[in-house]
């Protein structure tokens, strides 16, 4: 096992590669128009006509990155290029229908939530003189203000935390009643097991930046109620990715099919929470013991999400690992009301007997042996990863196409699949949900341009409905069987009412819901099945279709 000291140093070194990737994004002439731009599709390549304002977190990245080994000869220049984001996104954020992330007017929450949030704690270390972004502040304040993103919990909890680094900057821009109601109304998104709300289930991606945000709301008030937060949402996290056996978390297995986990909420609660020193201690070890190695997910994390939070959490969590290995005991003292949320032993990958555990709100399902995990995402028809040591099987069910529609089974709802247990396994049932392809064309996207620029976020909904939540009801019934036993898994499936055209397909790893940050290289893309050996029969008798799959460990 990697101790923490190797780890910060390999996830250093990651930090000083990625660096350069991150740079390049950026507009580095300061006598440029664009200086400080880091959508470099829009001021470089100019396949973009507006430049992607979320990007402007990089700024922060940049900043922070002057305390790397190394950086020492450039700390002038990145505060420059940081200073620079500053104005360039004031510039932008006093415009018709500002903060665009996808398309031109957007209107969009998240690059207001978290571009405010980057340049507001720049400006709160005084990279920035405050006066030269007050405009753009304003205009931020009053939107974070009256909005409030409930469906997408990570962007909510960014937004308050934005709110609160803008009365650090601007006192006079957020009344205090306002900043509270929104308070209790974004902490009321965290569930009883400790997730937030993503898309109607938990995602530890999206999870771990609600964390890293919790700490800038930490920091920005004092308020321990955000850490007492972070802590209920590091022990769901821990839980399930000690348990899922797979890198990254539960991947495909969630609401938002991410394959990462950030690393700088779990090196806050190293460096300064002894309460929960172990399980993040613990977590981070084994989500980042191997940082090294290509295979590791941060490697699959593409140059936009590395300028949005993803280089800003790994340069962060740098920094805080540097102080505190070997950690002493000594760190501030737990807040009124933890408990110690660590649910299981950590300091151990695999229990010395079988254990199971069902979160009845997630609909997930962990089975675990000294040498094996089962993870069941039963809100998301059934599908399945099976794991031993170098072994694994994932079974993401089946998609029948029709017609130009793909109808799958491996779509997050929870009012769709009903679930329950049978024996020694379980039965999930419900009807295969449609999913056809939006590609973009030349008249959509002029179509969105010209809505866009007449009401701005107000066609944000319909546009989340038709990619991402779109769950029409389908006549193909689907019921899956899943039973294990010692070495050997039995998947049984039906699928009713299936036309004689249709095609009857395995399906890829691949979600076909709509979620932008997921859909990194993964393992998996290549090999569901890898060192077992798969026994199949399918059958179909008129409009009925039943497959028998037995995963065995070689």
């Amino acid at each position: 096992m990697h101790k923490l000291a190797d780890i910060a140093r390999d996830l250093e070194a990651f930090g000083r590669l990625l660096l350069p990737r991150i740079l390049t994004q950026a507009c580095r002439d300061p006598n440029a128009a664009a200086f400080g731009c880091f959508d470099r599709d829009w001021w470089h390549y100019k396949i973009r006509d507006f430049p992607s304002i979320i990007l402007q977190q990089a700024g922060y990245t940049a900043w922070l990155a002057r305390d790397l080994p190394g950086a020492s000869g450039q700390a002038d220049f990145l505060a420059g290029l940081a200073c620079g984001a500053c104005r360039f996104w004031n510039r932008r954020a006093v415009r018709h229908h500002a903060f665009e992330e996808y398309y031109p007017w957007e209107s969009g929450y998240p690059p207001l939530a978290f571009s405010t949030l980057a340049v507001m704690k720049l400006a709160a270390a005084g990279v920035v003189d405050k006066a030269e972004i007050c405009r753009g502040a304003a205009v931020a304040a009053r939107q974070l203000v009256r909005r409030f993103e409930g469906q997408a919990a990570n962007q909510q909890v960014a937004g308050l935390a934005a709110l609160a680094w803008l009365r650090r900057v601007h006192p006079d821009l957020v009344a205090r009643a306002d900043f509270d109601s929104l308070k209790v109304r974004t902490l009321a998104l965290q569930t009883s097991e400790g997730w937030f709300e993503e898309y109607g289930g938990p995602d530890l991606g999206y999870l771990s930046v609600a964390i890293d945000s919790l700490w800038d709301l930490f920091d920005a008030t004092g308020d321990d109620a955000y850490i007492l937060a972070a802590g209920r949402a590091l022990s769901f996290l821990g839980f399930a990715a000690m348990l899922s056996g797979a890198a990254g978390g539960l991947g495909m297995r969630q609401s938002r099919n991410t394959d990462y986990v950030l690393p700088y909420g779990l090196a806050r609660f190293i460096k300064d929470r002894p309460g929960a020193r172990d399980l993040a201690g613990a977590l981070l070890q084994r989500l980042y013991g191997d940082v090294a190695c290509p295979g590791h997910f941060l490697h699959a994390v593409d140059d936009r999400y590395a300028c949005h939070y993803t280089g800003a959490s790994v340069i962060a969590a740098c920094l805080a690992l540097r102080s505190l290995v070997p950690a002493a005991p000594t760190a501030a003292a737990a807040p009124a009301g933890w408990s110690g949320f660590a649910l299981i032993d950590v300091t151990t990958t695999r229990p010395s007997r079988p254990m199971e555990k069902l979160f009845p709100e997630s609909g997930i399902y962990f089975r675990v042996t000294p040498d094996t995990s089962l993870t069941i995402s039963l809100n998301k028809g059934g599908i399945l990863t099976w794991r031993r040591d170098d072994a694994w099987a994932s079974d993401f069910g089946w998609v029948v196409r029709q017609a130009g529609t793909d109808f799958v089974n491996h779509w997050w709802s929870r009012s769709n699949w009903t679930w329950s247990r049978e024996g020694d396994g379980w039965v999930v049932r419900g009807n295969l949900v449609p999913a056809r392809e939006e590609l973009g064309a030349p008249w959509t996207h002029a179509a969105l341009r010209a809505a866009s620029l007449l009401l701005g976020s107000r066609i944000v909904k319909r546009l989340k409905n038709r990619l991402i939540f779109a769950e029409k009801g389908s006549i193909l019934a689907f019921e899956r069987r899943v039973r294990v036993a010692d070495d050997r898994a039995r998947v049984d499936d039906v699928i009713a009412n299936v036309p004689e055209e249709a095609v009857v397909l395995p399906a890829p790893r691949a979600c076909r819901r709509h979620v932008a940050s997921a859909d990194s290289w993964h393992a998996e893309d290549a090999e569901r099945v890898h060192n077992m050996r798969v026994e199949q029969s399918t059958k179909r008798e008129g409009s009925r279709f039943s497959a028998a799959t037995t995963y065995t460990f070689a």
